[in-house]
């Protein structure tokens, strides 16, 4: 995709059914972990899989290399097959023309693999999701890009060590004129005339285009030579993949869609839930976690459930004391744990780390209330509505052997507020966030004060003895 697909928000919202009886986003998501498959087992490598509505198990965590710099696309592709990742999923589509750089990762990868102890003679089973641009609609447009997309991947399609299973979509219904980004006319002008000579262009139907795709993401489907193994749409609204059902022979097996639709299409959630169509989630970071300063209540807790996590972890031995669960970390084992595939994008290696399924599959299934406070907090970071009640670090002040003054120090103006008088043998509880500031003062010497530094992590409670 050539541009953040939030542009098109405004459409979607437009085109959404009126009337949506109104469902938190945890409840749609509770619905989609009871409606599909989610196998730790799924495959040898014990990661996070889903079923397809054909049988076929796809990972629920991949990477996203639609829009990343070509120069990265292949060691990064590489390095995800590597046993401390086993990343074996990768987003794309046709129109960023890095279908052959994910091959040469893939094979590279495979290679790297085959030299380790454990990946000799092993067969890796390699999942590539592409898709078709709107530039490409209509049935002979359409076979001309999904032969292309198996062309360059041909050199890891054909590779004795790796089993590559395609993951077709159809990436937008047509061209909007009202998406600022999109210029329907100069892109047609602009395609090569073998792609002009092979179909008219979609804009002559533009509600019916999409159509013939879909009958030849079919007949690629039944092809038993195609290594086409699934099929969909992406960015599609409610009303197109509705009348899609009911006109094919085969549904489609996976929706893609953006982080926000989790929350402003629930209609379309709710029919994938029904339907059986698998949901794959990208623009995760940028979509959510972008707007953690604007929403800092729902970040908080979002950190609150990252400590539990950690603190989790760290009793069952299953992650270093020096390493802890981050927020995107909590949000993508949300979405993995309500069986959503997730695809975040990254060139650093430490993050392709960290976000791997490797990783996610490890993090503990969250309680009902751990859910739903990431549900809430998610929704409100979405819709940039903060929630009424922060998250805290819990302190528990102490007077041991005189009366005391406690204030509050703001570094920022070099000022302090009074906070509370604690009797000698008292305690005082309070609220407050990590690198939060006290003074504490004897009451009948304020010549002189102690600074307590608030540390720690959103959840905790400390006692602290004056």
């Amino acid at each position: 995709m050539r541009a953040s697909a939030l542009l098109f928000l405004p459409v979607l919202l437009a085109l959404r059914p009126r009337g949506v009886e109104s469902q938190s986003l945890f409840k749609r998501l509770a619905n989609l972990a009871t409606g599909n498959t989610v196998k730790e087992n799924g495959s040898s490598d014990g990661l996070p899989m889903a079923e397809l509505s054909n049988g076929i198990q796809i990972p629920l965590v991949g990477l996203g290399v639609g829009n990343m710099m070509p120069e990265f696309v292949p060691a990064m592709v590489s390095h995800a097959l590597r046993d401390s990742q086993r990343t074996y999923l990768f987003d794309t589509s046709n129109v960023s023309n890095n279908e052959h750089l994910i091959a040469k990762g893939i094979v590279d990868g495979a290679y790297n693999v085959s030299k380790t102890p454990s990946g000799k003679g092993k067969k890796l089973e390699v999942h590539v999701i592409t898709k078709v641009w709107y530039t490409h609609l209509g049935y002979e447009r359409t076979m001309l890009s999904v032969k292309s997309s198996i062309e360059n991947l041909k050199d890891a399609i054909e590779h004795p060590n790796v089993d590559l299973k395609l993951h077709v979509l159809i990436n937008w219904p047509r061209c909007y004129d009202s998406i600022q980004w999109m210029n329907c006319k100069q892109e047609e002008n602009d395609l090569p005339a073998d792609v002009k000579q092979v179909g008219p262009p979609p804009s002559d139907d533009k509600e019916n285009a999409w159509k013939g795709s879909w009958k030849a993401l079919e007949e690629l489907y039944h092809d038993s030579g195609s290594p086409v193994a699934s099929i969909g749409v992406s960015n599609f609204h409610l009303q197109e993949l509705e009348a899609l059902t009911q006109m094919v022979s085969v549904k489609p097996h996976m929706v893609e869609v953006n982080a926000w639709s989790l929350l402003h299409d629930p209609r379309l959630v709710d029919f994938c839930y029904r339907q059986g169509i698998h949901l794959t989630a990208f623009q995760l970071m940028q979509g959510i976690l972008a707007n953690a300063e604007e929403v800092t209540f729902a970040y908080h807790h979002i950190l609150q459930v990252a400590n539990e996590l950690t603190k989790t972890m760290h009793e069952r031995k299953e992650l270093a004391w020096d390493k802890e669960v981050t927020a995107p970390q909590v949000i993508l084992a949300w979405m993995v744990q309500h069986s959503i595939t997730v695809i975040p994008r990254t060139t650093k290696l430490s993050h392709l780390k960290e976000n791997s399924g490797v990783f996610l599959q490890r993090v503990p299934t969250m309680s009902d209330d751990q859910a739903k406070r990431v549900a809430t907090s998610v929704e409100a970071m979405i819709s940039m509505d903060d929630l009424h009640e922060d998250a805290h670090v819990k302190l528990t002040f102490h007077a041991k052997d005189k009366d005391l003054l406690l204030y509050w120090y703001d570094r920022e103006f070099d000022g302090e507020y009074m906070v509370a008088s604690i009797k000698k043998g008292d305690t005082f509880q309070e609220s407050s966030h990590p690198g939060h500031v006290f003074r504490v003062y004897d009451s009948e010497d304020k010549s002189s004060y102690q600074m307590f530094t608030v540390k720690g992590r959103y959840g905790d409670h400390h006692h602290v003895e004056l």
